[in-house]
């Protein structure tokens, strides 16, 4: 099975599950949990409990919380660490059902991943058949290593604010993943389903890819069309993991030689998995509960 290199976000997570609905302006009672997270770091620990080989590339501060992402049983050789600035963080806010109130992120030190820093990185990085970059990573560094890169790159938009780093690189992405409120601002528009949102961004120059719509599904693009494929059944607790799930599964399936719409459905299937699971990458997610959920 070919190495995978995920290139972005490695850092805490922290989620605060309320334990009625948000009331906004005051107190809301809840518990917090505290784990490993960020995109790059989720993606690949998704595919290594799938059975692949991973390559982690980050940054990290010098503190606890960097140590911590360091010790995790994943390659994290190409980590490096800040002098100056502390380990990202993601902070959510969850009501009961799992669904996401809000969301905090503190992520300055991946303004530090520039092409300078990652140099030393690429002949180790080339050793992988397929890389997944998430927009954690400043433009100016997505584009460098979309010229870098020697197989198909992955790309995961991650919020609204950072998605529009992509636009002007689009034609250059071989694989786009986002939602719907991503593909909005890519457009400059608001969509109305994932069918909507993959001709909009087929439109916009984007090669192939995958919206998603939480319950409602997801679209996959190409130059073959667009297939509308729906979201499995699933008893949602944290919806968190999902997109990345979502992504690791695709990327498993296209490291197997499937074409993107059934790479897509083992997606599918590890995004039911995972948003059944208080853990942004599951334990639960292995190769046979994968295809018994697929």
């Amino acid at each position: 099975m070919p190495t995978i290199a995920c290139i972005g976000g490695a850092h805490l997570d922290r989620h605060g599950l309320l334990r009625a609905p948000m009331v906004p302006g005051t107190s809301n009672p809840g518990t917090v949990s505290t784990g490993l997270g960020g995109v790059a770091r989720n993606v690949a620990q998704n595919l290594a409990h799938l059975g692949c080989r991973v390559l982690l590339c980050s940054r990290v501060g010098d503190d606890e919380a960097g140590r911590r992402v360091l010790a995790q049983p994943l390659d994290t050789s190409l980590i490096t660490v800040s002098p100056v600035c502390a380990t990202a963080s993601y902070t959510a806010i969850l009501e009961p059902s799992g669904e996401l109130v809000a969301g905090l992120a503190d992520m300055d030190v991946y303004d530090e991943l520039t092409p300078d820093l990652l140099a030393p990185a690429i002949p180790r990085l080339r050793e992988a058949g397929l890389w997944f970059l998430d927009a954690n990573l400043p433009a100016a560094t997505i584009a460098w290593l979309l010229e870098e890169a020697e197989v198909p790159v992955a790309v995961d938009a991650i919020s609204v604010a950072k998605s529009r780093r992509l636009l002007a690189l689009l034609p250059r992405i071989g694989y786009l993943f986002c939602n719907l409120a991503q593909a909005g601002a890519l457009g400059g528009c608001t969509l109305a389903g994932p069918r909507e949102a993959a001709e909009a961004l087929a439109g916009l120059g984007a090669q192939s890819g995958i919206v998603s719509a939480g319950g409602r599904g997801i679209a996959v693009y190409e130059r073959a069309g667009i297939s509308v494929m729906p979201a499995l059944p699933a008893t949602p607790r944290d919806v968190t993991g999902a997109g990345d799930a979502l992504v690791a599964g695709t990327l498993y399936g296209l490291s197997r030689q499937c074409d993107l719409r059934a790479a897509a459905r083992l997606g599918l299937a590890a995004a039911a998995i995972a948003v059944e699971s208080e853990s942004s990458a599951a334990a639960s997610l292995t190769l046979e509960a994968l295809y018994a959920r697929a």
